[in-house]
């Protein structure tokens, strides 16, 4: 007979000696009538704020508040007897949430424990919640993790994410030293140099050993009992080999400086390296920060070469912009017309490359790719003529959208007005753990023999020619004809283009589509059959005819989402759908061809003002003209009409 969810959820949430049960049971919290998600859809609620009374004795000393939760967006206070003890933790994935129960907070006989909802909907999921007689410091002890990471080749040991779970997939409270080498929380550590010792309560765990899309993942499962200290040995393999990219994550902020998020700055230092980043772009709000003295300090220089930039934040739109020289002065931040404020940002001392960040995300009542500003069908922007810059995230793995090809039917549509603006990933990520740097991430392409001597000159070009692949968990290249990559003008054309598409990725990853597109137009695709495989997942040839006029090609694979606490990926940050489906996605940036033959690229939007004039006011011939043409050339005619 199958037992009750509350008699599961106590045993891999097993209790203490001196435990106080203050509810048994898994609670939904949520508002009556609404949901948040179509996986709360059906179910119904228990309550819309968590309120329970208890009979305790008075606490002489610190005591310990233990609460599973799972898919926690906004903020809830937690209050005893009227008095804020904290709130949960802002984290979608399950964990136990700890909270110190200050000396006195407990008064003998009946305690009241409420959980107040924030004024928007946020469907979550408590309990069990438990009252431990301990400081916070001893409910996580009582056995003890040496945990060891090396390379498997090397044998040397290896920056890397640590993180360990209960059975039931929770995230598991624990410490870990040595200090000053690792940054710690809930469930996760990141580690220096691959050493971690682990305190933790005895019971039944899984750890999982990691350092980003381009290396192994290493589980194993952990019985501890009290007074246990068991040695622990894992040796990742580079799965993704990634010769002539070096990975960047060009979106990172520091609670230090950005003021917000969970990362200090020494440990933002750990999880660059922990998670194979070889280019760091530190983009504080408003602010310039060098990485460099801190990566020395925490002993990580020799793993990546970081970089100076800023995330100009307005009101109007944010953009990151680097490098930056040392001692440069700020943007002005107030300024809100891309006329001015763009100019003022490429003037800055150093900057070669600007982002627009985050372009459907609405921020201040403005959605730099929404609304009045942006036609998603003809490209054309209200600020077309200001719109100065190099690439914009089509990716932001801390800032998802419910649909993952939006941001890339907008750049695409930029792409058929004529802009050249390449297509980047990065993470935008703000703390240690809830969104994981390097999740959403770029390669760009340059000598990647020593990651912290990078030669900064020869990325920067890549970035202006758009020679970058863009990656959440996959990593998609293109030839045409053998010879051509991206960023490179595919010449001398024959009757037919001949396009190669390989997909690689991790075992821990999978891909099951791969498409090609002209124009943004998809053209071809392919169903893959992969069975976990690690490195080269597919290799797919398509032959085209010969385009009747230039276009760009770009090849674009996605696969099922990855839903362990490992590499989780986030839920939309401002969804337009209740839907939820997890993908990975690696694409290309275009390889432009030059169909023509006349030595150059020429846009869907140059190619229509073309016909229009060479048409003199006859629609008809104007017709039988764009029955040569697809439909980006199609629909930039029709932005140019005249209306009828």
């Amino acid at each position: 007979m199958m037992k009750p969810i509350w008699i599961i959820l106590l045993m891999v949430m097993p209790l203490m000696a001196e435990d106080l049960t203050v509810e048994a049971k898994r609670l939904h919290l949520g508002k009556a009538g609404q949901f948040e998600w179509e996986s709360f859809k059906d179910r119904a609620v228990d309550a819309e704020r968590f309120e329970r009374r208890f009979e305790a004795k008075a606490n002489a000393e610190e005591h310990t508040l233990r609460i599973w939760q799972r898919d926690v967006k906004l903020t809830w206070p937690v209050l005893l007897n009227g008095r804020k003890l904290g709130t949960l933790v802002t984290a979608e994935t399950a964990l136990e949430s700890l909270l110190a129960i200050p000396a006195g907070a407990l008064r003998d006989g009946e305690n009241v424990l409420t959980m107040e909802p924030p004024t928007n909907l946020d469907d979550i999921e408590v309990g069990p919640v438990l009252i431990a007689a301990k400081s916070m410091k001893e409910v996580m002890i009582g056995a003890r993790i040496e945990v060891t990471v090396t390379d498997e080749v090397t044998g040397e040991g290896l920056p890397c994410r640590l993180t360990l779970t209960r059975k039931d997939g929770a995230l598991q409270p624990l410490r870990a030293e040595p200090s000053g080498d690792v940054a710690v929380r809930i469930g996760v550590v990141y580690t220096r140099n691959g050493k971690a010792q682990l305190s933790l309560p005895p019971g039944e765990y899984v750890l999982h050993a990691g350092r980003g899309m381009e290396w192994s993942v290493e589980k194993t499962a952990l019985s501890l009992s009290a007074g246990d200290v068991k040695p622990l040995t894992l040796k990742l393999r580079r799965e993704v080999l990634t010769e002539g990219w070096i990975a960047v994550d060009s979106h990172i902020h520091t609670l230090t400086y950005s003021g917000h998020g969970d990362a200090k700055i020494e440990e933002r230092m750990l999880t660059i390296a922990g998670e194979g980043i070889e280019l760091a772009v530190a983009t504080d709000h408003n602010h310039h920060t060098d990485y460099a003295p801190s990566a020395a300090s925490m002993g990580v220089a020799e793993r990546f070469t970081s970089v100076i930039g800023n995330e100009v934040t307005t009101k109007h739109g944010h953009f990151n912009a680097f490098p930056i020289q040392a001692g440069a002065p700020v943007v002005n931040h107030q300024q809100e017309d891309w006329a001015k404020l763009l100019p003022e940002i490429r003037a800055t001392p150093g900057v070669k490359v600007i982002t627009l960040n985050h372009p459907r995300d609405l921020h201040g009542g403005f959605v730099p790719l929404g609304g009045v500003h942006f036609n998603p069908k003809t490209g054309k922007h209200r600020h077309s003529d200001a719109l100065d810059i190099d690439a914009m995230e089509v990716i932001t793995s801390g800032a998802m959208q419910s649909d993952i090809h939006l941001l890339y039917r907008d750049w695409f549509a930029l792409l058929n007005r004529g802009h050249r603006i390449a297509a980047i990933a990065s993470s935008d990520t703000h703390d240690v753990n809830r969104f994981i740097l390097g999740q959403g991430r770029t390669y760009v392409a340059a000598r990647d023999a020593d990651p912290a001597k990078l030669d900064q000159d020869e990325v920067w070009r890549s970035y202006q020619e758009g020679r970058l692949l863009v990656s959440l968990g996959l990593l998609a290249q293109v030839k045409v004809n053998g010879k051509f990559g991206v960023g490179d003008l595919a010449t001398g054309i024959g009757e037919s283009v001949e396009v190669e598409a390989t997909v690689c990725g991790p075992a821990w990853a999978q891909a099951d589509r791969v498409e090609l597109y002209a124009n943004g137009i998809l053209i071809r695709e392919q169903k893959i059959e992969d069975d976990h495989r690690a490195g080269e997942k597919a290799r797919v040839t398509w032959k085209i005819a010969k385009p009747t006029h230039d276009v760009h090609l770009v090849v674009i694979a996605t696969g099922p989402g990855v839903k362990e606490p490992f590499w989780e990926i986030p839920r939309p940050y401002q969804p337009s759908s209740k839907t939820f489906v997890s993908r990975v996605i690696g694409s290309t940036n275009p390889v432009w061809v030059d169909a023509d033959g006349d030595g150059r690229f020429e846009s869907a939007f140059g190619i229509a003002q073309r016909l229009i004039k060479e048409a003199g006011g006859d629609e008809a011939k104007l017709r039988e003209s764009l029955k040569r043409c697809d439909e980006a050339v199609a629909l930039q005619v029709e932005s140019l009409m005249p209306p009828r």
